[in-house]
């Protein structure tokens, strides 16, 4: 008999995207599986925005994403995490909105 195992799914962002007086981010980025980038943008609402990132960079780092997202005077936002942050902002196969973003994805 023989186990098999979940393939380790993570999302990339590399770009977040907010439209000032908007219900939602929109993440573009790279859906990761098998060692294989599959390139996607996916819509999350406000607060589970924040709190996935709180989860994975914490307040700080949050609040300074927020603090440029809402200061920038255009009306829409582009932010490069890897450039604001220092850092690559990744999501994992633990946060449920990438598992049914994909799902649409097979759906659709």
């Amino acid at each position: 008999m023989t186990t098999k195992t979940n393939p380790k799914i993570t999302f990339q962002v590399n770009y977040i995207i907010y439209e000032k007086n908007d219900t939602a981010i929109l993440l573009d980025g790279a859906v990761r599986i098998n060692n294989k980038n599959y390139y996607t943008s996916i819509p999350i609402d406000l607060v589970r925005f924040s709190h996935l990132c709180e989860k994975i960079i914490g307040f700080q780092k949050t609040n300074s994403l927020w603090n440029k997202l809402i200061g920038d005077n255009d009306q829409v936002c582009e932010i490069v995490p890897k450039n604001h942050l220092g850092e690559d902002l990744i999501f994992s196969t633990n946060e449920t909105f990438i598992n049914q973003h994909l799902f649409q994805l097979k759906t659709a």
